[in-house]
């Protein structure tokens, strides 16, 4: 009768293990591409300066979520971009500044169906 009882559980034990009910994860990176002929210089909280060097391109952030894709004016890491050039005396000035963050300047690339990536490419015309 154990033997029965098992053999007739089995199915329902293996179908049961198979399963995942893990929704998928959309990952979106960000970054900021530099296209201008000048050296650029982020300052976050989190990593302090990053070098941009000209015609480059630095990863910013990166967000997560379990339905989409995240525009740069939703993601919790970052709420403003300031790019910084030094001057002739070493001193940083500020070069561009997004405050707040607009979707329409970034361009989005979907890499894979949970992977996309967002870049703000800054060039001459964009910098002062």
């Amino acid at each position: 009768m154990k033997k029965l009882i098992l053999v007739l559980m089995a199915p329902f034990l293996m179908a049961t293990q198979c399963e995942t009910d893990e929704d998928p994860v959309y990952r979106t990176e960000y970054a900021i591409q530099n296209d201008s002929n000048s050296d650029l210089i982020l300052i976050t909280e989190e990593a302090g300066e990053a070098l941009i060097q000209t015609h480059t391109s630095q990863f910013t952030a990166v967000a997560s979520n379990s339905y989409s894709f995240v525009l740069p004016s939703e993601n919790s890491a970052f709420n403003h971009i300031n790019l910084y050039k030094r001057n002739n005396n070493g001193n940083l000035v500020l070069a561009y500044e997004q405050m707040p963050i607009m979707d329409g300047f970034w361009t989005f690339n979907e890499v894979s169906s949970y992977v996309a990536e967002y870049t703000l490419v800054i060039n001459d015309d964009l910098i002062e």
